[in-house]
């Protein structure tokens, strides 16, 4: 039998990551949140963005984009703004409430990732961390 490629190992690594956020953050009383508002999360810049520029980011089509954004505007996590860059467009940034979410999922994920770490010990998580680094910054 033959070994899976090293994709499939990445994505079960992701895909621990991710339920192991949604399920602590749900225990801490964010039970809305779901995987896929991650996305938005992710790819939010400091000063806001258009909703083309996160689903480009995101790998998706801009009506999907808009249905997550609309529904983290409605939850309020985010909120709309005029574009100082554009009249006619619209950005959004995060409130105070999904900046306080933002942090709160990094310090969830840092926790999780300490795992991995204690697996691996610190020199070879550390190799590991800049390998896959050095992959993202060639693709």
């Amino acid at each position: 039998m033959s070994e899976p490629n090293t994709g499939v190992y990445l994505r079960q690594l992701y895909d621990s990551l991710v339920t192991n956020l949604h399920k602590e953050l749900a225990l801490q009383g964010y039970e809305e949140i779901t995987p896929s508002h991650g996305l938005v999360f992710q790819y939010m810049e400091e000063n806001g963005s258009r909703i083309t520029s996160l689903a480009s980011l995101a790998g998706m089509t801009k009506q999907s984009m808009s249905a997550l954004v609309y529904q983290l505007e409605n939850l309020g996590y985010l909120l709309r703004t005029a574009d100082p860059d554009d009249g006619r467009a619209v950005l959004f940034v995060l409130t105070a409430k999904g900046e306080q979410l933002k942090s709160l999922a990094k310090k969830i994920n840092r926790s999780f990732e300490q795992r991995w770490e204690e697996t691996l010990g610190t020199e070879q998580y550390t190799l590991l961390r800049g390998l896959l680094l050095k992959l993202v910054e060639s693709a």
